[in-house]
């Protein structure tokens, strides 16, 4: 009797332990499926991770590519200006107006703006008068022109006296603003975001027809850029662009007679767009200023990206001379 008590007990721990063996192999079924599954997961989010890397790359070296090319050819620009009195401008097809030119480099669309910056307003040397006609000419309202032209005569003189309509450091601690004007001259026309009552739309547009490098109380018609003829009958930055390249624009008659000077070609702004084929593009804007003394024949006073709307980053165009060839 005992015997068959211990088999009968011997064989109900067997089916118990076989029991317990199948339990704990169908949980570590379940946990590989469970890491398989993460496995899986994890790869298809580093393969993901791995495209938009890939892309990424791609563009970055997409814009390296163009920004180089569009710095190359800014140098040629420059080289051709220090040499201007030998080999004109116009044997280039270059312009003296900002008016585009439209090359090739290779697969890559080019075009390239020259403006004498004496053909822009002076921010450092211009009257209020002329200021406020500026800004007329780009749109704004008379009350707003008068004010703002007051306020960037006050930003860039020395004293802390608010001329009339101006705004010294009390008008721009009640505006609350951490910073007041800087009482000394521009030093680039970015500057002006600093200038109270001006806005990010006005300043890009301001851009494209302000310098602080030619010196000049007045603008040469001769050479005044588009942008400032068409200015008073267009609505918006873009028109101002578009206009600027389309032919018959206004004729320099507009510009008072008060505001005319004649430019003596010194620097010049120089902005140069480049579309590659494979999508990438970047656009170079410089202030050249040939010298004779200087060891290329040229002093670089200004190297940075233009305001929004002045790229000139071309679309190709079919049958345009190379670049290079047009530039040596």
């Amino acid at each position: 009797m005992s015997q068959r008590a211990a088999d009968r007990r011997g064989t109900r721990k067997t089916r118990a332990e076989r029991a317990a063996a199948g339990a704990d192999g169908g949980f570590i079924l379940v946990s590989v499926l469970w890491l398989l599954a993460l496995l899986t997961l994890v790869t298809l989010v580093l393969l993901t991770a791995s495209r938009l890397d890939a892309r990424a790359t791609g563009q970055i070296m997409q814009h390296a590519e163009a920004e180089a090319l569009a710095d190359g050819l800014t140098r040629l620009v420059a080289l051709r200006l220090g040499d201007r009195d030998s080999r004109p401008l116009a044997d280039a097809g270059l312009a003296r107006d900002g008016t585009v030119m439209r090359c090739e480099h290779g697969e890559a669309a080019v075009a390239i703006a020259v403006t004498d910056v004496g053909g822009l307003v002076d921010l450092n040397a211009a009257s209020p008068s002329l200021l406020e006609w500026l800004l007329g000419r780009l749109g704004v309202e008379p009350d707003k022109a008068a004010t703002l032209a007051a306020a960037i005569v006050d930003f860039r003189d020395a004293d802390d006296v608010p001329g009339a309509n101006g705004a010294e450091s009390a008008a721009y601690r009640a505006a609350g603003l951490g910073h007041g004007p800087k009482n000394a001259p521009f030093e680039t026309v970015t500057e002006l975001d600093q200038v109270l009552g001006m806005d990010l739309t006005l300043l890009n547009r301001l851009r494209a027809v302000v310098t602080v490098h030619s010196r000049l109380p007045g603008i040469d018609p001769a050479i005044v850029p588009r942008e400032i003829l068409s200015a008073a009958a267009a609505s918006s930055r873009t028109d101002v662009a578009a206009a600027s390249l389309t032919p018959g624009a206004p004729a320099s008659a507009d510009i008072p007679s008060a505001f005319r000077i004649y430019s003596k070609g010194r620097p010049y702004r120089v902005i140069v767009g480049v579309q590659l084929p494979s999508g990438g593009r970047f656009a170079r804007e410089a202030v050249i200023e040939p010298d004779r003394t200087a060891p290329l024949g040229f002093w670089v006073r200004e190297w940075t990206v233009p305001a929004a709307g002045m790229e000139h980053v071309p679309e190709p165009l079919a049958g345009a001379v190379q670049c290079v060839l047009a530039l040596m």
